[in-house]
């Protein structure tokens, strides 16, 4: 995954082929064994969840499963 530049032209370009150019914004993380907590849910609530987890609560392995993109929906 190289760095892509996003602008108005980038936009018009990939729009014409129908967006399927794009290259990934982000990678696929590799699923651990096991994990400490599993959150349902990446929006608001759920990253929220998984912050003070973290932070408060000193927990390592956290997992956030979410079928869209994190932070989305209703945050």
């Amino acid at each position: 995954m190289q760095g892509q530049k996003y602008s108005v032209w980038s936009l018009l370009k990939h729009g014409l082929k129908h967006h399927k150019t794009w290259e990934p914004a982000w990678r696929r993380a590799q699923l651990q064994d096991s994990y400490d907590v599993v959150i349902i849910g990446g929006g608001g609530h759920g990253l929220a969840t998984a912050y003070y987890l973290a932070k408060n609560h000193k927990v390592g392995r956290i997992a956030v499963l979410e079928k869209g993109y994190l932070g989305g929906g209703n945050t």
